[in-house]
């Protein structure tokens, strides 16, 4: 692996595990956009597909899971951290502390819930993104793309849903959230398909 090929091995997989932190700090407020409910993670979640998938391109399968299991486990310790932070005591004398814990430090079913819907919708992303490419090559690389996440993006919706929220709010605003995030994903995975092709296969 050459310099080049070395930096933007490191570039994608920097990306994808900053967006993934993004993202899940992001889902912690529920928006309301269009009449449907959305989760703000949800606005910056599907570019971490791209990232994803430019890294797998560049690096392969096994090196994109490690990246997977690396983000999981700094989201974990990124949680532990703002939850520490949360339950040490406060400086009264400054002021707007205590919005912090109700804010940034979640409950460890939300947490659990992010890293496992994203860990897990992930593995089976990056498995169905290398079968299509065994199978075609260099050919139909849009196919990689489009077939992984049109298995993936429903998998990782409806499993955080369910962790995060079952049971706390309304089955209608629960529909509503798995739709918004559906059309949000798709829509760009749609736009971002063709950042797929602006580098060089390397790996098989």
């Amino acid at each position: 692996m050459d310099d080049k090929v070395q930096k933007q091995v490191v570039a994608a997989a920097a990306a994808y595990i900053a967006l993934i932190i993004c993202a899940n700090l992001g889902s912690l407020r529920i928006l309301s956009l269009a009449h449907l409910s959305v989760d703000g993670g949800s606005l910056l979640y599907p570019f971490t597909f791209t990232a994803r998938d430019l890294l797998h391109k560049k690096s392969g399968a096994a090196l994109t899971r490690f990246t997977i299991w690396l983000a999981a486990a700094i989201n974990l310790a990124l949680f532990a951290f703002l939850w520490l932070v949360g339950v040490l005591p406060a400086d009264i004398t400054v002021g707007a502390q205590s919005e912090f814990a109700l804010v940034l430090a979640p409950g460890i079913r939300l947490v659990l819930a992010s890293v496992t819907a994203m860990t897990l919708s992930e593995l089976l992303d990056t498995r169905i993104y290398a079968l299509i490419r065994s199978r075609f090559g260099a050919q139909k690389q849009w196919l990689r793309v489009l077939g992984s996440n049109l298995v993936s993006v429903p998998v990782d919706t409806a499993l955080f849903l369910a962790l995060a929220f079952a049971g706390r709010y309304q089955w209608a605003v629960l529909v509503s959230m798995f739709i918004s995030n559906l059309l949000i994903k798709y829509a760009v995975s749609l736009v971002s398909l063709g950042s797929i092709y602006l580098v060089r296969e390397d790996k098989a």
